[in-house]
């Protein structure tokens, strides 16, 4: 699903390095994001790899949050905010946030936000008192002028019931953090070793052409934030033997404006 060309500047405006904000959430706040969730939610989903989503009221939530986020991340404006909360036991694939075209009208694509909101884990009394299980979101350098994307490179069979799913990249045209098109090779594989550590939920396949920026684990308390059009995923957690994580998805916007 492309972009009106005319919005290609103003989406580029605004990316920059993603950030893991340590202790931006109190345990008060995480109780009471936990408490929306559970006890205030207005629509449950299930998809179909068992993911629950939990949507609240998200005015309630950036009346919270929006001063304590303003002032930790860049190119947040008083405009809508999206999202849901989610548990999953599933590690999310390769894929982009962005939405569809109806979600915006006169907004675009901001920052995404993640607050974990807690991580089960096995295994950990034979480990260090400060050991924590990895369960985290690696983003790629691969940002995206298009809405919600799944990336499954000759996988006609996988599909989603949310975003839009790319089989075929040959066409796929991506940008760096500066907004510089990347000169890409995708035929180009991720490694091994990388594929190994992070990604065996899914086929090696899908990330040809991707790199990694960044790897954020997860830890209650804290706020990953990255731009919306930046690729990403989850990383296989069970291998660590986490075997449920729960968080909030804020996907902020920006208000259009001629370039």
């Amino acid at each position: 699903m492309v972009v009106d060309i005319s919005e290609h500047e103003i989406w580029k405006e605004s990316w920059g390095p993603s950030q893991n904000l340590e202790g931006f959430c109190s345990d008060t706040d995480i109780e009471w994001l936990t408490d929306c969730m559970y006890k205030e939610h207005y629509k449950r989903r299930t998809r179909r790899n068992g993911t629950l989503h939990f949507f609240s009221d998200m005015e309630k939530i950036k009346d919270r949050f929006y001063d304590k986020v303003k002032q930790e991340v860049d190119w947040i404006e008083d405009t809508p905010w999206r999202g849901n909360f989610f548990v999953t036991s599933t590690p999310y694939n390769l894929h982009t946030d962005t939405g569809t075209p109806g979600a915006y009208k006169e907004y675009i694509p901001g920052k995404q936000l993640i607050i974990p909101l807690f991580i089960c884990w096995t295994g950990h009394r034979d480990k260090p008192d400060d050991w924590h299980p990895e369960c985290g979101t690696a983003l790629m350098k691969n940002r995206f002028i298009r809405y919600g994307t799944n990336f499954a490179r000759d996988d006609t069979k996988y599909s989603t019931d949310v975003n839009d799913t790319i089989h075929d990249y040959s066409d796929l045209v991506c940008y760096d953090m500066d907004g510089k098109q990347m000169d890409v090779d995708w035929n180009k594989g991720i490694g091994k070793e990388t594929y190994q550590k992070y990604f065996t939920h899914y086929n090696h396949n899908w990330l040809r052409g991707f790199e990694i920026e960044q790897v954020h684990n997860w830890k209650v308390g804290n706020m990953i934030t990255f731009d919306m059009c930046q690729a990403h995923s989850g990383i296989d957690f069970k291998k660590d033997n986490v075997s449920l994580k729960a968080g909030l998805t804020i996907m902020t916007t920006r208000k259009k404006r001629e370039t």
